[in-house]
């Protein structure tokens, strides 16, 4: 099997900002991976995407068929973020910076 065809799970945690000053929102993705050993360190990474279009854009992709960040914009925008855990392949990983 390939590399870039194997699948891990990553933990997906997106955030929204707000930029009273110029009125605009961008949005923070910090991707782990899974790991069932909370002793085990994890190193996180983290991308910034400058509105809500480029967010939907790069992360609709690897949710699974049937869901949309859409329909948690409300969740993300939120004091707490949105978590996903989602089976990410190498290339997939690194569209989030991963890697």
């Amino acid at each position: 099997m390939k590399v870039s065809s194997q699948k891990r799970r990553y933990l997906i945690h997106i955030m929204s900002t707000y930029d009273e000053r110029t009125g605009t929102r961008s949005y923070i993705v910090r991707t782990r991976r899974w790991s069932t050993r909370p002793t085990q360190i994890v190193r996180a990474a983290e991308r910034q995407f400058a509105d809500e279009c480029e967010l939907i854009k790069v992360l609709n992709p690897l949710l699974p068929q049937g869901s949309d960040v859409r329909d948690v914009l409300n969740d993300v925008e939120g004091p707490e973020g949105f978590i996903y855990l989602l089976h990410l392949n190498h290339t997939q990983a690194a569209s989030l910076g991963c890697i």
